[in-house]
């Protein structure tokens, strides 16, 4: 797979590339889909949350509850790999012949944004979120800001930063993220809904409580006056502005749906 060729290889290129592996260890995450997929829902809740643990993540193919990477002594490993790499075979070896060889397997990424069809793109875990918001751009012809959130069963919605990369959120596995294009001065707020889905919306600072409710109808929420929204426990009045109530970007306020 380094080389992508299935012909013979240079052995001094071979070794220079698993030296490098070993030098980096806290990045190695080495996982199975042959036999144990994310299809099956028990098996794909325990796979992501072993894929969340310690570095190095090395599972077992015949036994995914096994982390091989838990053994002591990558420290050792490390400082010896990297001593290797110093050696006249090592050196010789150029940057043109280094191999590409991922740390993680690429990820499916379903993109989701309000009003469109849902697009799926791949990307590694270790690159840079920024890449991936680059690569939407482009579909997507964005002009504004471009916000990306995505929300784990049972957690709380939250943002990804550009500077970070998925690996750092623990994602190494098919996720789905939603897109949001903001110009300033809209902030993007998360609307925690009764079932626990969070949705975010952009909405100007000087925007109503009010006016926020529309937006969440026009999403298919609740009719705005069947909404009570909620910050910190306290009930938000609909006249009352997102500036005045101090709401800031990425708070999330809770809906709660009044049936009479």
């Amino acid at each position: 797979m380094g080389t992508e060729s299935s012909d013979s290889f240079n052995l001094d290129e071979g070794f220079v590339a698993v030296m490098e592996l070993l030098v980096n260890y806290r990045d190695i995450c080495i996982y199975w889909t042959k036999y144990y997929n994310f299809q099956n829902e028990v098996v794909r809740n325990f796979l992501k949350k072993q894929l969340k643990g310690d570095r190095p993540i090395i599972l077992d193919p015949a036994d995914p509850t096994n982390n091989l990477g838990r053994r002591k002594g990558w420290e050792q490993v490390a400082a010896e790999a990297a001593f290797c790499l110093l050696q006249v075979c090592c050196t010789t070896v150029g940057p043109s012949e280094r191999w590409n060889v991922q740390r993680a397997r690429d990820v499916q990424v379903r993109v989701k944004q309000t009003g469109t069809v849902d697009w799926t793109l791949w990307t590694n875990p270790y690159s840079p979120i920024r890449k991936m918001k680059a690569e939407i751009r482009r579909e997507k012809n964005f002009g504004g800001e471009l916000r990306i959130s995505f929300q784990e069963p049972g957690g709380e919605r939250q943002l990804l930063s550009s500077r970070k990369t998925l690996a750092d959120y623990g994602i190494f596995s098919k996720v789905n993220i939603q897109v949001l294009e903001t110009f300033p001065p809209e902030i993007l707020v998360f609307v925690k809904y009764p079932g626990g889905q969070s949705k975010p919306f952009t909405i100007d600072p000087d925007d109503t409580i009010l006016d926020l409710k529309e937006k969440i109808e026009d999403a298919g929420g609740p009719c705005a006056e069947d909404q009570v929204l909620l910050l910190d426990d306290e009930e938000l009045e609909d006249d009352e502005s997102l500036k005045e109530l101090e709401i800031k970007d990425c708070d999330t306020i809770i809906l709660i749906r009044v049936i009479d």
